[in-house]
Order: C-alpha cells, then structure tokens, then sequence
C-alpha cells in the first residue's frame, strides 16, 4: 500500500501565526482517487492532491510519497508541492514497464485552482524528455485532458470521463512521432526509427475494461533490427480496430490496408502497396481465434483465413487457408522463389492460375488441395519447361485419394516432350503411379512403379523404366550437336532417390552407334543443388568407328572400338576425375583410316605426335591400314596422363600399322591439361588444328 505524509502551512494576515502539522496515512484509504493511480500510472497522484487544493488554494502545500507500485509501473521518492499558484511534482525514480528515469518533473507555473476547474493551461515536463503540456480537471464532472506537444505539429492528447458505473478514455494523436515511443515496443520486435501517426482511440470500461476501439493511418514508417533481417521503409496506410467484452470474452474486429509497403522480412521482401488485412473474432482464456479473416496480397490474390491461437504461442492449434484463383505468377516471384533461392527451382518464369485449400490441426498439416488451371513453367537457365500444366491433387493425411497430373508438353535440355497424362494415388506423405508414359522426340520414356514418400530426414523416391529407340539424328540436332546416326534406346533399373542422393541399383543399358554402353555403379549427389556431384562406371562395347567418325566429323575411320570410363567423377557436370582406355575391340573386320583421321589423331597427340610415314608418301593414299587403335587418359588434378596401344622408349602408340600401306601414329606428350586436351578436340573438329606428320 503506497504511504507518505505531507505539510501545509499558513501565514495569517492579523498577524504572526503559523499553523502546521504533519500526519502518516494511508494513502488510498484518504484519496480515493488514487486508486484510479493503480492504473493511470502518475496522473492519479496530482489528480488526488487537486481534488482537495481548492480549500487550500492560499496556502503553501507540499506533500510526500515514498513509494507507489503496480506491475507495471513504480514510482519513488514523489513530491508534490504547491505554492500560491505554481505546482510542481517531481519523481525521484520513474519506472514503467522496464524503462526507468530520474528526476522527472512536471512544473505549471500558473495553476488555475477553482471548485469548478483546476487548470494547467502551460506546463512542462522534463526528465522524459521536454514536453510542453496542459491540463484540465472539472470535478463535479469527473472529466480530465491532458494534452502533450512535443513539437509544433505534434500533439497527443488525452480525454478521461468517470462516472457512477463506468468511466471512459479517449486518445487523439496528431502528427505523433512513431520513434518516440519505440522503447515501448518489446525488445524482440524491430526497432521503430521513423514514421507518423494520426488517430482516435477510445476506451471505457467499469470495474474494468470493456471497449476499445480506434483508427490511425500512418505515414513513412520506418523499422529495422539489429540483425539486418527485418526492415521496413515508407510505409504509409490505414488500421482500423473495435473490441467489446462480452461476459469473459472478447470480440473483435481489424481492418489494415497498406497503400505504401517496401518490407524485407528475411527471406520475403513486399515492395509494393495494396496489401490488405481484414479479420474478426473472438478472444477468450487465452485463445485467440479467428473466424472470418481475408488477406489481399498486390499481384497475387486474395486467401480467407481462420484459426485458434494461443497467446504467447508458437504454433496454432487450428488453422486453415482458402485461397481462390491466386496468381501463380505472383505467388511464385512473391512468397516461393525467396524460399527456393538456392535450388533448381530458384530461377523460373510461373504462369497460371490456383485454388488451394490448407487445414492445420494437431501440430501437423491435415489436408492440403491443389487445382491449378492454364500453368507453365519454364526454367530461366534453359534446362526444362512445361506448359499446359492441369493438376488435380486433394491431399489427405489419413486418407487415401486420387489426383490426376496433366502436361500439354514441354523440353527437358532442348528435348521436346509431348503429352504427359499421370493418375496418381496419395495417403498422408506417400504417392504413387503405376506407369507413366512421357513422348521423348520420336520415341518414350516409360516410369514404372513410382513411388515416393516423406520421412524425418527429407524426400526418398524410386522407380524404374524404359527409352524406346530415340533417333540419333534428331537427338543430336535437338542439343545442337553434329549431327549423330543411329538410335537411342536403353532399360532403366531400379533407381533411388535418399538423402539428397540418387543412386542406380544395377545397370543401365543403352544401344548407342551400333553398340552398346552399360553404365554402372551411378551415384548422384545433390541432383537438384547448385553443384551436384556425379559418380559412375561406364563401359562401352562394339562401337561403330564408322558412325562414330561421321558423327563428329574427326575423319573416316572403319572398325570397332570398346571404351571403358572407370572412377567417373563430375562435379557440376565438369569432369574432374576419370580413368578412361579406348581399344579397338576384338574380332575380324575391316580396318581402314582416312588422311583427315591420321592428321586429327597426330593433333590430338600435341606437338610430339608423329606420323611413322613421309609427308610426301601420305598425300598419295586416302586411306590406310591400321592393326589397333588406343589411347588412354588419366585424369586426376586438371592433368590427363596419356597413353596408348603400346609404349616406345620415348612416347605411347595410338594407332598401329597393319596392312598396306600401312601407318603408325606415336604420341609423346604424356602429360596434358584437361582444358588443353578440350581446346584440341574442339579445333580438330572446326578444321583449325594442324598435324605435326613426319
């Protein structure tokens, strides 16, 4: 119970004669009126002094508190003194929810002391700050204003109005500085550093609160934290709030339109107006619900939203969001694409339109449906897009459903893909398809079995499947390639996808230039980040030298080849470890090599690649015999250690001679950087690359 004393004296006019005394009391129990100080902070204080200084008006008054405190609000060694007609009450100690000061003061130099009214037309508060300030108090009325100007243009001011059952307040700003009353936020909130206010804000209640409502529009507001994450900058717009109590609860309305916004609130960024918030509902032992909340989001659309919340909680217990004919286009650039940033799906062109339908409940997702009409998505690198997208997908957690997936077509690196139509099941975080069947230029990749679901530790899928033949022809023009001969087919085993990494149990088999290649042991780590890693074995049978030659325009070779890749490592699809030996494959055929091919093989060698015949004996033959062919690299650190069908005592034989005429071509360059090995291919095969030939 907060206790002081006062004094008063009195000097009478007749004579020398002076009357004083000082008393201890209770505070409360003689002023009822700061009881009201219990929830008025200081303002009750002087409130109660002046409701008995009228019959004291001629007399010197100063009066003592040592302590007044409420859970929010403490303040110590209080003095209030009033002499003829300056009043002054000082605060030793000020505290208010957390913040402290010292040696506050209010100081009115003319106090106005009558039974009708007690008037401070001009004081001044220090010790906050420096507030010019008046005040007015009627009585018999039971009214109170206070009025603030901290600055010319600036005021707040503060009507109050008691009566026998209840009482009332109202708050009307003008030009009010945001900043000034910043310290007042709680700590965890961004800071406030710029901004105006104007509104009305009106309470009332009786043995408490039961009303509040206001409006305010507020102009170049400003915020940050000290983490950088969270900022705002000239934000202007409209808010718009009522509460009644009703028997323990409350209801509730909120209306917020934003006209100005540019807002960072890490990894979202709003930089554009017309955002609007529009909700009501109820507020009960501790539960926040909402009952009928729509967001309007610029270039998006508009999502009704409801929900209980718990105060001071974390997560809802129920909350739900219906959004109808969203702009996928915005809602991509907008609420995804920050959160995608760093994958594969970070740089896309959306088009289309949704509806979406998310129920929250039991600290999980419940059910979750998406229908999107007319979309298209297309990869800003170039690497895939997909247009004509229809989805149909109701998602349950206990429940088992059917969705359907639709694609009028798209590319993947410049393949076309025609026309996609895949049913699949889903029950909670696992889905299915039995077979889908995607056109792939002129022939098809066949899915099988595919299955996929959500555990702790991500995403984990499988599947396996088929590519009927695919022409070469048209696979080579469609990655601009020279042009390739043949088809393109091959089984595809069981493939897995875990722990950001995808792997191939078995072996996948491709008929490629008349042969076939068996890729073994692959592993994929991270497919869809930013540098995925590739490892495999490769092994490649009977190939065409023929076809393969005319493919790359490297000259006219005859015969057959085996190529084996083994220790196969790419890193962001660049090579970066291999050990890799091409032989010419066992059997009887023919064996011939062209001019062009002896002169591409010598430039392919470096500088140290010979020819074992004249320059003038060569320009007579067209083509010659050969017994073998062989080249060998090792590529380990950005260095390829050559070599051949078989070492000499200063180099390594790529071609071996056979027949008539026949001609050997020997290498001595064992040591070749990959990039240099890479600029040779690529001049050999523009005509720009001259042999060494001997």
């Amino acid at each position: 119970m907060p206790t002081g004393y006062f004094f008063f004296s009195r000097r009478c006019a007749e004579g020398i004669m002076e009357r004083s005394f000082v008393a201890r009391l209770s505070v409360v129990r003689y002023f009822p009126f700061l009881i009201l100080l219990q929830r008025r902070a200081i303002i009750g204080l002087w409130l109660a002094l002046l409701a008995v200084a009228p019959s004291l008006a001629a007399m010197g008054l100063t009066f003592h508190v040592d302590d007044m405190t409420s859970p929010a609000f403490q303040a110590r060694e209080i003095t209030v003194s009033l002499q003829g007609a300056a009043l002054e009450v000082r605060v030793g100690r000020l505290r208010i929810h957390g913040h402290r000061w010292r040696q506050v003061r209010l100081s009115c130099p003319r106090v106005q002391i009558g039974k009708e009214e007690i008037a401070c037309p001009h004081g001044v508060l220090t010790g906050i700050g420096r507030w010019p300030l008046s005040f007015y108090y009627w009585p018999r009325q039971r009214r109170f204003v206070l009025r603030l100007a901290p600055l010319p243009r600036e005021s707040w001011r503060l009507a109050a109005h008691w009566k026998r059952h209840g009482w009332a307040g109202r708050l009307t700003v003008v030009h009010g500085r945001l900043r000034r009353w910043a310290r007042w936020l709680p700590t965890r909130l961004p800071k406030m550093t710029a901004g105006t206010v104007d509104g009305v804000f009106t309470v009332s209640g009786g043995s408490g609160l039961t009303a509040l409502h206001g409006t305010a529009r507020f102009n170049g507001v400003a915020f940050s934290d000290a983490s950088g994450l969270h900022a705002g900058d000239k934000l202007g717009g409209k808010l718009r709030f009522a509460a009644q109590r009703r028997g323990k609860a409350w209801r509730w309305t909120a209306n917020a339109d934003w006209r100005k916004v540019e807002v960072f609130w890490q990894p979202l960024y709003f930089a554009h107006g017309g955002q609007q918030v529009q909700a009501s509902g109820r507020l009960a032992n501790g539960l926040l619900q909402i009952d009928d909340g729509t967001i309007r989001l610029a270039d998006v659309g508009a999502v009704a939203i409801g929900g209980v919340w718990p105060l001071g909680g974390k997560r809802p217990r129920v909350f739900s969001v219906r959004a109808h004919n969203v702009d996928l286009a915005g809602a991509y650039k907008i609420l995804l694409q920050p959160f995608l940033a760093n994958g594969v799906l970070g740089a896309l062109r959306v088009s289309g339109r949704a509806d979406a339908v998310w129920r929250y409940a039991n600290g999980a997702t419940q059910e979750f449906d998406l229908d999107v009409r007319h979309g298209a998505i297309a990869d800003r690198r170039q690497r895939f897009a997909v247009h004509g997208i229809d989805a149909d997908a109701p998602w349950s957690r206990t429940m088992q459903r059917q969705g359907r997936l639709r694609l009028a077509g798209g590319q993947l690196l410049h393949l076309a893909v025609g026309p996609v139509s895949a049913p699949f099941a889903m029950q909670g975080w696992n889905f299915s398809a039995s077979r889908v069947e995607a056109p792939l230029l002129d022939g098809k990749l066949v899915i099988d079995g595919f299955q996929a679901n959500k555990r702790a530790d991500g995403w984990s899928w499988r599947f396996h499947g088929e590519l009927t033949p695919i022409s070469m022809k048209r696979l080579s023009h469609a990655l601009s390639l020279a042009p390739m001969h043949g088809a393109l087919a091959g089984v595809i085993p069981d493939v897995r996808y875990q722990d950001r990494r995808l792997t191939v149990d078995g072996a996948l088999l491709f008929n490629v230039f008349d042969g076939t290649a068996v890729v073994k042991r692959l592993t994929l780590l991270d497919p869809l980040g930013l540098a995925p890693r590739l490892t495999a074995d490769v092994d490649m049978r009977n190939l065409d030298l023929n076809l393969l030659t005319r493919t790359f325009a490297f000259g006219h070779i005859t015969g057959r080849i085996d190529a084996q890749v083994s220790h196969l490592v790419l890193s962001d699809w660049r090579p970066v470890q291999f050990d890799a030996v091409v032989r010419s494959s066992a059997g009887d055929y023919p064996k011939r090599i062209s001019q062009k091919a002896v002169e591409n093989i010598s430039a392919l060698g470096g500088a140290g690649a010979a020819a074992a015949i004249q320059r003038s004996f060569l320009r007579f033959f067209d083509t010659f015999g050969y017994d073998k062919i062989g080249l060998s690299c090792v590529l380990r650190q950005g260095v390829c250690r050559m070599g051949g069908v078989a070492n000499t005592p200063h180099g390594y034989i790529i071609v071996k001679g056979g027949g008539i005429p026949a001609i050997t071509v020997i290498g001595y360059n064992r040591a070749v950087g990959w990039d240099e090995l890479l600029n040779r291919l690529r001049r050999i095969t523009q005509g720009n690359l001259q042999p060494v030939v001997r």
